[in-house]
């Protein structure tokens, strides 16, 4: 999972000139250069790139490569590596990400995979009620499989919001339970 936000946070100044050689002249708020993007025109080396240091986006000025990038005149960080290494922009996303160690979202092994977890045996005491807390568990384990189902056509944002707020309920839960158990509201 990738934090899109946080990557396009990464600086387009240093992208263009350490990864990809560019040579960039700063004016003011402002670096140019001749257009390095594949769709622009081959042999116009005029300065028509520009990136807007404060704002850290990119912009090409000629036409031939406005209509060659599906007539886009610019975009941000994620753009610009996706148009240079001639990839999708969850492709380019992942390229900035390990290059900057930038926006990687940890996600369980079990969401990652979309299959069970392998667990390595521990030997813990028997609870007195092995049958009730395996109960219990099994529960847990269909809440969990159930919560970090990704539903149809749900958005990154909308499911880690559900998963999160679907994990702090159930903390809550278990917290209030185990106050009323102490308080010997609940069997033990």
């Amino acid at each position: 999972m990738l934090d899109f936000e946080a990557i396009k946070q990464i600086l387009l100044t240093e992208v263009a000139s350490q990864r990809y050689g560019l040579q960039l002249s700063h004016k003011g708020d402002y670096a140019n250069c001749a257009c390095p993007l594949p769709t622009h025109k081959e042999g116009d080396r005029s300065k028509s790139f520009s990136i807007n240091v404060k704002k850290n986006y990119w912009r090409c000025f000629s036409e031939s490569c406005n209509a060659n990038n599906g007539g886009k005149k610019g975009g941000d960080v994620i753009n610009f590596v996706a148009l240079m290494e001639r990839c999708g922009e969850k492709d380019a996303a992942e390229k900035l990400s390990g290059w900057y160690n930038v926006g990687q979202v940890k996600t369980p092994q079990r969401m990652a995979e979309g299959s069970k977890p392998t667990v390595q045996q521990k030997d813990y005491p028997e609870p007195s009620t092995g049958n009730d807390s395996v109960k219990y568990m099994q529960s847990i384990d269909a809440w969990f499989d159930e919560l970090f189902k990704r539903r149809e056509k749900e958005a990154d944002v909308d499911y880690w919001k559900r998963a999160r707020n679907g994990v702090k309920a159930k903390l809550i839960e278990s917290f209030r339970n185990g106050k009323r158990q102490a308080q010997g509201l609940l069997p033990q």
